[in-house]
């Protein structure tokens, strides 16, 4: 009953999508099935309505001026195709972190509870003019008493207080989302917020920026090409940041130096070496590549990346399987692209493999079909990502960060010159890293480090029964059960009490025949045996045993 209750109610979802489609939100609204309908669609039904532009760009605003928790929401939000309209996710990536400056005063008293001494006795000289403001923090240009000249990040006083204030508040708006929708328990929009949350503590930590960038130099310290600017640590704190200054453009400027064709291709590759390497190499990358976050040096063909207060992070066998993944997405190749996301993600055990493979097959040869050049990688993860959610496949949230900070760069790239194809670019470095991956010394290791594995948990079994022996003895022993393992166990229990059902009917049926034979051997006759209750009994039981034969039958649970 349950189950042909979803059923339908998922149908009414698709016919009013449909509705959606076509223009007629308003008749939902009319007839009062609006509210079936999930925030995604909803959003569409405003589309319709001639809304697009202005409804996501409304959105924008609002977040832009709620501040930087709010700003950081959308920026998540930007890469959900799944759960927001296209038209929605491209405000959404329009996305900027620019406030008005804090007067010089409370800056200069923030350095000063820092350091614990004036401005003055710390630097040579201070610019007291911002050279960009953002909603965590501020940056000024400086003179170090040893003569270098550094960029100074201050974080704007009593910030920490309000970001967290409003994390509190989107987990409490959080939560009661969850509690009246459906989609927001379907999309686990607490979980997002949490995520949100941890992204944002590590930011207001200007340390953890610091050790970033440190780690991130390190990753090129052998490369003249990429450049990460040096961190002073003995003029940074947990809320200031000192860094080397650097002289470069923006790569959404690169047209003001006039940059020829082969210049920008050159770019575009360095660019895309550099992701390569902190992705699939380092396993720490760049959180937030956006063009204000890279610089371009003309003079020494360099690339700048600064402000690591976003990092992501992917282990040794993430960083395997995501590079499968997108060697998978290179060569087209379905099998690997859909072995390596079952490997990454969490997989439900009622998934229909076979209706996934067939959804990631449509994606993989929409690749090779798209007009637009320049775009193919980015839809394609993008359509993967929705593809796992509508699957209910839940992708870790590094794999995440690896999906948004590609997007960004392929948009970067379209930027720079529209006709690059950012698969053309990394198929080189995919064919170095499969070489590399056979490589016999590297696969023996690897086959090495498996055996140890396996022989740790071979080892590790006893214990284990053990354990489980143990909790069974005392009755601590738990068991965890899904939605889907609950309805199968249900229509077990269904079967079980309609086979008893049966047997019970059975046996009163063949009482009453009993019954009946027996009368008619032994009976008297009197005035009560005159009456033929015997055979009305008779016909009653017979009707009901069918009855009850007919449901049992009918409800296919037998």
């Amino acid at each position: 009953m349950l189950t042909e209750s979803l059923r339908r109610l998922n149908r009414y979802r698709e016919i009013a999508s449909v509705f959606v489609k076509y223009g007629f939100g308003y008749v939902l609204e009319e007839v009062g099935l609006f509210h079936i309908l999930s925030i995604k669609d909803r959003m569409k039904a405003e589309v319709k309505n001639g809304n697009t532009q202005e409804a996501g760009y409304r959105i924008r605003c609002m977040l832009e001026e709620l501040g930087p928790a709010f700003v950081k929401l959308g920026q998540l939000l930007s890469i959900r195709t799944d759960m927001l309209p296209e038209e929605i996710v491209k405000e959404l990536e329009l996305l900027q972190d620019q406030v008005p400056p804090v007067p010089i005063e409370e800056i200069k008293a923030k350095i000063q509870q820092e350091f614990s001494k004036p401005v003055e006795e710390i630097f040579d000289s201070f610019n007291e003019d911002c050279i960009a403001a953002a909603s965590i923090g501020q940056v000024h240009e400086a003179v170090l008493p040893t003569g270098e000249s550094v960029m100074v990040k201050i974080q704007r006083p009593g910030i920490k207080h309000i970001v967290h204030t409003d994390l509190e508040i989107l987990r409490d708006i959080a939560r009661l989302i969850e509690q009246r929708y459906d989609w927001a328990r379907y999309y686990n929009i607490t979980d997002m917020v949490e995520e949100l949350s941890e992204s944002i503590r590590r930011e207001l930590d200007y340390t953890e920026e610091a050790r970033n960038t440190d780690i991130v130099q390190q990753q090129f310290e052998d490369d003249d090409s990429i450049k990460v600017p040096v961190v002073y640590h003995d003029y940074s704190t947990s809320q200031i940041l000192t860094l080397e200054k650097v002289e470069g453009i923006k790569l959404n400027e690169l047209d003001n130096i006039v940059a020829g064709k082969e210049e920008k291709e050159m770019i575009a590759d360095l660019l895309v070496r550099a992701f390569v390497t902190q992705i699939l190499k380092e396993g720490l990358f760049h959180g937030d590549p956006h063009p204000g976050n890279i610089l371009y040096i003309p003079e020494q063909k360099q690339l700048v990346f600064i402000d690591f207060g976003q990092v992501g992070r992917l282990s040794a066998s993430m960083r395997y399987d995501a590079a499968s993944m997108l060697i998978g997405i290179m060569q087209e190749d379905t099998h690997k692209i859909v072995k390596s996301i079952f490997r990454m993600a969490y997989v439900p055990s009622d998934i229909d493999e076979q209706h996934f493979y067939d959804h990631v097959d449509g994606i993989r040869m929409a690749i090779g079909h798209t007009s637009n050049k320049g775009q193919s990688l980015g839809f394609t993860v993008r359509e993967l990502f929705a593809a796992a959610q509508e699957h209910k496949i839940l992708l870790p949230k590094e794999l995440t960060m690896v999906g948004k900070a590609l997007i960004t760069i392929e948009g970067i790239i379209s930027e720079i010159d529209p006709d690059l194809d950012m698969i053309e670019l990394a198929k080189p470095y995919g064919e170095r890293i499969m070489r590399d991956r056979y490589d016999p010394v590297k696969l023996g290791k690897r086959m090495w480090d498996k055996a140890e594995d396996l022989s740790d948990t071979i080892t590790n079994i006893p214990n284990q029964v053990e354990d489980v022996l143990d909790q069974a003895a005392k009755g601590d022993l738990k068991f965890e059960i899904s939605l889907s393992e609950i309805n199968r166990i249900l229509h077990k229990f269904d079967r079980i009490s309609n086979q008893v059902s049966f047997s019970l009917t059975l046996l009163a049926f063949s009482i009453v025949v009993l019954g009946l034979i027996v009368g008619a051997t032994f009976g008297n006759n009197t005035v009560l045996t005159s009456v033929p209750a015997i055979e009305i009994g008779f016909v009653i039981a017979f009707g009901m045993f069918l009855w009850i034969i007919y449901s049992i039958l009918k409800s296919g649970r037998f």
